[in-house]
C-alpha cells in the first residue's frame, strides 16, 4: 500500500522518551524533553520557566537545588541571577502544585528542594488511590489574620 505524502511527512507513531529523560515515581511524572507534567494522571501545563524549574528539581528530588543552578536551567544564562525574580517563579510553582500537595522547601541562602510525595496509597482492589488532589483545596484557604495582642 503506498503512503501518501502526510503520512511519509508526518508518521503516525508515538516517541517513549528515554528513561533517563523521565522522572515517574508512580504519582508525579516529569518528561524533560517533552515538557510533559503529570500528578496523579493528570496533566499539569505549566509556562516554559515554570516547568524548567519544576523539570531541574525533579531531577533531584528531596535534594536541594542551588539557586544559581536553577536560574541557569531556566533562563539559560540569558540573564544574571535575579533572587527576587525566582522567587516569584517558585511562589507561583508551589501555588499551583499545592492542590497535588507537591512542596516546594526554601533553604535559605542555598536553593530550593522538591519534597516526594508519599500520600499515594492503594486501595482493596490495588489499584492507586490519589489523596494529593484536593478538591477543595481553593474554597478551604482561609486568608491569613494578623492577630495583635493588646499591650
Amino acid at each position: 500500500m503506498k503512503k501518501s505524502n502526510a503520512e511519509r511527512a508526518f508518521p503516525l507513531h508515538v516517541v517513549e522518551p528515554p528513561e533517563g529523560d523521565v522522572y515517574d515515581d508512580g504519582y508525579l511524572r516529569v518528561e524533560h524533553e517533552n515538557f510533559y507534567l503529570a500528578c496523579g494522571g493528570e496533566p499539569l501545563y505549566l509556562p516554559r520557566v515554570e516547568f524548567l524549574l519544576m523539570s531541574r528539581l525533579s531531577r533531584s528530588i528531596n535534594r536541594v537545588v542551588r539557586s544559581e543552578e536553577l536560574w541557569r536551567a531556566a533562563l539559560e544564562n540569558s540573564k544574571p541571577l535575579n533572587s527576587a525574580s525566582l522567587h516569584v517563579y517558585i511562589h507561583r510553582l508551589r501555588a499551583k502544585l499545592a492542590p497535588y500537595r507537591l512542596q516546594i522547601d526554601t533553604v535559605i541562602n542555598v536553593g530550593y528542594r522538591l519534597l516526594k510525595s508519599q500520600t499515594v496509597q492503594s486501595d482493596n482492589n490495588g489499584s492507586a488511590v490519589d489523596e494529593h488532589k484536593d478538591e477543595d483545596y481553593e474554597q478551604n484557604q482561609k486568608p491569613n489574620s494578623l492577630l495583635l495582642a493588646k499591650t
